[in-house]
């Protein structure tokens, strides 16, 4: 019995040591320093005690299951460190899993004579794996920052949004976002009408995101000048309510929306929504594709719908695999450029591409003949 108790108690301090070394000794404060206490109802009170003790500092979040019932807040620019299988799940209702907000780093500066040089620019959130599990509107929400880094982060099951970056009722004065490898994923029924990322502020880079089943995949909002790189957005894995209907998450799809000023979208990928690309404020499209995965029996698409604002679309590749399926919906010629793109699949009757300030020679602009899409395999 001795020696069965030493092996639990060496083994406890292994786990105890690997959870401290995760982070080396570039923390400032450690969640596993922090155990749950006598009236603590899941770890989100643990959490928030750790948080609270690090102000511009790093706090580590080892691997582990955290339980949330209400909202973790960082207001006090704390940074967030967690490992890759850090797995945060919503158990209650609740508006937001994680809030940040980071007014207090550049309120600070102001505070001492406006002195840019006292803000800090070096705060982040990496890692985590976030489930709101159909209970919370939103994973995470981030306001009020200044060159922010947001890298390597999983969000599962919301009912509103994954991301909410910025406020829908005021401009937070968010800017600088760095944000890298951030997966989006939905897996449970009954969430259709969310969004992956819902984007109100401007001035910031979107870097090799994934968003699979949400029904609006980015939607850049508000906000000027946001660049996004290699974002892949894709629907249909949940299957349907009943045989033979669309999957839920592809009803009213959109892939990416986009509302703000000058959103640029390099090299993304549209990859099974109703509406590939929405278009409702001046953007550039380029290198750009779009694709209908047939086998979840989508019809009638639009690759891009273009409603308001000046739109270039360029070097792009945008391929028909339904019957109904539309390329360009939109007729504002005065607002319109198109160039060097590749079309497969649509006629060229079938293209409905304003003819104003097109380049459509067959040096630029190659349309192949149409081919039948092969039925769905069984």
């Amino acid at each position: 019995m001795r020696k069965l108790t030493s092996m639990f108690i060496v083994a406890g301090a292994v786990l105890l040591s690997a959870a401290k070394s995760f982070c080396g000794e570039m923390y400032d404060a450690n969640v596993s320093d922090f155990p749950r206490v006598e009236g603590d109802t899941s770890d989100t009170q643990r959490i928030q005690r750790a948080i609270d003790s690090a102000p511009f500092g790093v706090v580590c979040i080892p691997k582990g299951e955290y339980k949330l019932d209400s909202t973790v807040k960082v207001v006090n620019a704390a940074s967030l460190q967690m490992h890759k299988s850090a797995k945060f799940s919503a158990v209650k209702p609740m508006e937001t899993m994680l809030a940040y907000d980071g007014k207090i780093s550049w309120k600070h500066s102001i505070e001492k004579a406006n002195n840019e040089s006292l803000a800090d620019h070096g705060m982040f959130i990496a890692g985590g794996d976030f489930d709101a599990c159909g209970l919370a509107d939103e994973c995470i929400s981030l306001v009020n920052y200044r060159h922010f880094t947001f890298r390597d982060t999983v969000f599962r099951n919301p009912k509103k949004f994954g991301l909410r970056v910025g406020d829908e009722k005021k401009s937070t004065g968010g800017y600088e976002l760095i944000a890298n490898n951030l997966y989006f994923r939905c897996g449970l029924p009954g969430l259709a009408g969310n969004v992956g990322m819902c984007i109100y502020d401007g001035d910031s880079h979107y870097t090799d995101c994934v968003v699979i089943d949400y029904t609006t995949g980015i939607h850049v909002r508000r906000g000027g000048s946001n660049r996004l790189t290699r974002c892949h957005v894709w629907g249909g894995p949940i299957p349907p309510p009943q045989k033979g209907e669309l999957p839920e998450m592809l009803k009213d799809s959109i892939c990416f929306r986009l509302s703000g000023g000058d959103a640029v979208l390099r090299d993304c990928y549209a990859d099974t929504g109703m509406i590939g690309f929405k278009i409702e404020g001046n953007s550039r499209v380029l290198g750009c594709a779009y694709f209908n995965n047939w086998r979840f029996k989508m019809d009638n698409p639009t690759v891009f719908d273009h409603v308001k604002g000046k739109l270039l679309v360029s070097d792009g590749y945008f391929t028909k695999t339904s019957n109904s399926a539309t390329l360009y919906k939109g007729n504002m010629p005065d607002k319109f450029i198109w160039r060097d793109n590749v079309v497969n699949g649509f006629k060229p009757e079938e293209l409905g591409l304003p003819q104003t300030r097109l380049n459509m020679d067959s040096s630029a602009s190659q349309v192949y003949d149409f081919e039948k899409p092969e039925p769905a395999k069984k």
